[in-house]
């Protein structure tokens, strides 16, 4: 939540400082195991200012905005060294402030003189960070967005509609500059100024943003023909295809979610949408295309039961395809969701196929489980558990001793299903022949008998 008067969160400017200053120094006392975790919830504290000067701007409280940001990155530019980026969340932390900076410097008015001194300012924070190489180039955008502002010569003109076959840049594009665009876009939209937005977007090759804001502006024909030529990406096509669905143009959006289907990308996220959709709008044939496509890029039994469900009696051939598909799965695939869909076919031939990649214990006991549950290949059911049990007690880790007995419990159950009591029995009296001085362990194997 942001900082309100019900908190004790500080507002002002200096009391910022000492309180985020109080945060990190915190930080220094912990082990590194448990900085690691408290990180996450330091930054969360620190964003609340950030989300508050951010009100403050809304509010039209230019200056107190900035000094908010001010006291944040201030503290944060000095003593970031002391806040653990094991995962990154600093980093990121960093790369989202900047953002918050470059559209703030968009938004606010200051006279030439202001300019030169937050200019200054944003040199100094860049140059605290120069030594760490993932955020070091953080603070160019929004020195970019000050130093330019809007009153830049090639970006008038394309905002003007002048040249829209023009980039805003002179020169060398630089690195920042989908940054740049971005945050442009962000405050135009929150300005209204929608046609310089679409300007903007199309010079800058920003299809989705577009295509998007076409159909936000009711320009659906325009919209469907230029995304069905300039849109590259599955992930852009779906942005394109919801925005059509919620402004009454369902039919456009199954169409632009189809095209989707052949761009590059991941395209689990767009099939999905797609196959609901269309199942929904009665599309049978398009709803079955996009569940298979789900399913081969993402081999789970809620899809293989979503395109059951689809298919009806068109079932057989696909079922066919989707297991050969499963089988054929890369060694990447999550190992549990295949495992999932052989054993809800009882397929228990390939479920032990896929323990040859992948062999975690967790695995392997879904296997048994059902196995034991459907009385099927029990002599693996047999090697299986007698595996994992040896594997522990030949390990002598006394810990896991009473996970070996489980395992040696469904062996048994496997046993007297095959009719092989005398042969348990046997197997069990060598296995107390062998751990006899395993004190923890013997009672748990003689328990067994």
């Amino acid at each position: 939540m942001p900082p309100s008067a019900h908190t004790t969160i500080p507002l002002e400017p200096k009391a910022i400082r000492q309180h985020i200053r109080a945060l990190i120094r915190h930080q220094y006392r912990l082990h590194p195991q448990e900085a690691t975790r408290q990180t996450h919830a330091v930054l969360n504290e620190i964003w609340q200012f950030v989300t508050f000067a951010s009100i403050q701007l809304q509010a039209h409280k230019q200056k107190q905005a900035l000094l908010t940001l001010k006291a944040v990155t201030d503290v944060l530019t000095e003593q970031w060294m002391h806040l653990n980026d094991i995962h990154g969340e600093v980093s990121a932390f960093f790369q989202d402030l900047t953002r918050v900076w470059t559209e703030t410097v968009l938004q606010v008015d200051l006279t030439a003189t202001e300019h030169k001194r937050w200019a200054k300012q944003i040199t100094i924070w860049q140059t605290r960070l120069a030594d760490w190489h993932s955020i070091h180039e953080a603070f160019a955008v929004p020195q970019a967005a000050l130093r330019e502002g809007w009153d830049y010569g090639p970006l008038q003109r394309i905002l003007q509609g002048i040249e829209l076959q023009q980039r805003p840049w002179e020169g060398e594009i630089p690195a920042y500059a989908p940054l740049l665009t971005q945050a442009r876009l962000t405050v135009l939209e929150q300005q209204g100024k929608f046609q310089e937005y679409l300007h903007l977007a199309k010079a800058e090759d920003q299809t989705r943003a577009y295509v998007t804001m076409l159909v936000r502006q009711g320009q659906i024909p325009e919209a469907i023909a230029y995304g069905q030529h300039h849109l590259t990406t599955a992930k852009d096509a779906l942005a394109v295809a919801q925005a059509l669905w919620a402004h009454g143009a369902q039919s456009a959006g199954l169409q632009i979610a189809d095209l989707g289907i052949t761009l590059d990308g991941d395209h689990v996220p767009l099939a999905i949408w797609l196959r609901d959709q269309s199942w929904r709008m009665g599309e049978q044939t398009q709803a079955m295309r996009a569940g298979e496509v789900a399913f081969q890029g993402e081999p789970t039994l809620k899809h293989y039961l979503s395109l059951a469900r689809i298919a009806g009696t068109h079932w057989p051939e696909y079922r066919a395809r989707l297991l050969d598909s499963a089988r054929q799965a890369p060694s990447t695939t999550d190992a549990h969701n295949l495992l999932q869909i052989f054993l809800h076919e009882h397929l228990f031939e390939d479920a032990i196929a896929v323990l040859q990649t992948d062999r975690r214990h967790t695995l392997v006991a879904l296997v048994v489980d059902a196995a034991l549950k459907e009385q099927a290949v029990l002599e693996w059911v047999v090697q299986a558990c007698r595996q994992q049990a040896e594997h522990i007690m030949n390990g002598a880790k006394a810990s896991y001793y009473q996970a070996a007995a489980n395992w040696l419990t469904k062996a048994r159950t496997a046993y007297h299903l095959l009719g092989q009591d005398d042969t348990w029995h046997v197997y069990l009296a060598d296995l107390i022949e062998r751990h006899q001085h395993k004190s923890k362990l013997l009672p748990l194997l003689r328990a067994l008998a």
